[in-house]
């Protein structure tokens, strides 16, 4: 066979999860089940004792069929729908996220024995790949007015939650947005909550990278909290890790099914614009996944990939190269340019860092099937 297919390293995983537990020992991780609903990956992970952050009732369905206990969830989507509150409130899953007013209004009326996390928006002087202030949360100045309408509803507010936006530029964006959360906690103390939650959100990365490793996000994170939510305090502090656990965990292997050799325009960066107008060779291969399968993160979550083959090629002489998905959409190309050997019909191409926003974006699309998954897992660690 040549159809495309994952290789998913659960024991990647686990070691994922130590690394948390080494560097963040006060955070509890509730894994962002948007980023990666693959049911084996969630069913390691609830073994593994972690907690799930759900979006739906469909998601608190697959977690709680696994046998994890109701409290260790989190409802956290800031618009909620009736069906699903309603699900929420049966299920016992109470711990959930709010950003309006008009969301009281729906929690007091579909799930009232909702303990709520009031989410608020990180600090606007940071940037993110993905910045989600344009969507959800509440501006933490707007946050005490917020807080005395639910005092004065009834409605049991035990926390605060936040997320820094997927793909953060730097690291500041924490221990900025720790310290606006500490203010919001002081606010609803004041009021007569018993504040005793903080959830830290996601962005944490997949991969290390220069400015953005793993290792520098937990010193910055612990000295925010050593700050401004000692143990002392006695505040659980919980997070959303997603993209970190799954990301290098998945690798994808495709096949090319077809191949042919093209024009393109040479008014590329590297080109010397004084050759703007010539035209550069370039060979176009096409494999039998695209962006409306696994590289849907190419698409929509900004990833850069990079093919590696299996064995080295007969020589080590490249060509510019573009690597198109196997449907008949135009915007279907995995690979806009980048430098392969002659490759020929039948060969196979890998992509590492592949468990981010693909396979639970994944479609069939023009009748392509989704890569089959396969699991392994060192035998220590399962």
């Amino acid at each position: 066979r040549h159809d495309a297919f994952f290789v998913v390293d659960l024991g990647e995983i686990f070691q994922k999860l130590d690394q948390w537990y080494r560097l963040l020992p006060r955070v509890q991780p509730f894994y962002a089940m948007k980023c990666n609903s693959d049911p084996e990956v969630c069913r390691f992970l609830a073994r593994a004792g972690v907690g799930f952050l759900t979006r739906s009732f469909q998601s608190m369905e697959q977690i709680l069929s696994l046998g994890v206990h109701p409290s260790r969830i989190v409802y956290a989507n800031p618009c909620k729908a009736f069906a699903h509150l309603r699900y929420a409130q049966e299920q016992s899953v109470d711990l959930m996220t709010f950003d309006d007013v008009h969301e009281l209004v729906k929690i007091q009326k579909y799930s009232p024995n909702a303990r709520l996390l009031l989410r608020i928006q990180s600090s606007k002087e940071h940037r993110a790949k993905h910045d989600f202030n344009k969507k959800f949360g509440c501006d933490p100045d707007d946050a005490p007015k917020l807080l005395a309408t639910a005092r004065n509803m009834g409605i049991d507010v035990v926390g605060v939650s936040f997320h820094v936006g997927s793909l953060p530029e730097e690291v500041d964006c924490f221990a900025s947005t720790i310290r606006e959360a500490n203010d919001v906690f002081t606010a609803g103390e004041t009021l007569g909550f018993d504040m005793q939650i903080l959830d830290i959100g996601g962005g944490f990365p997949g991969v290390d990278e220069a400015g953005m490793t793993f290792e520098k996000v937990a010193e910055t994170v612990n000295r925010a909290l050593e700050k401004y939510f000692p143990a002392s305090r006695g505040t659980r502090i919980i997070a959303e890790p997603g993209r970190y656990l799954v990301t290098s965990a998945f690798t994808v292997a495709v096949n090319i099914i077809a191949k042919r050799g093209a024009d393109l325009d040479s008014s590329v960066e590297d080109i010397d614009d004084n050759m703007s107008n010539e035209k550069k060779s370039v060979t176009m291969y096409y494999i039998n996944d695209g962006i409306y399968g696994a590289f849907n993160n190419v698409f929509t979550d900004h990833a850069v990939i990079f093919p590696e083959l299996p064995s080295a090629p007969s020589s080590p002489e490249t060509f510019t190269s573009v690597v198109w998905g196997p449907t008949c959409d135009g915007l279907d190309c995995v690979l806009h340019e980048c430098q392969l050997p002659d490759l020929e019909v039948g060969d196979w191409l890998y992509f590492h860092n592949m468990g981010a926003y693909t396979v639970s974006l994944a479609c069939a699309f023009n009748g392509i099937e989704r890569p089959e998954l396969f699991y392994v897992c060192a035998a220590p660690y399962w």
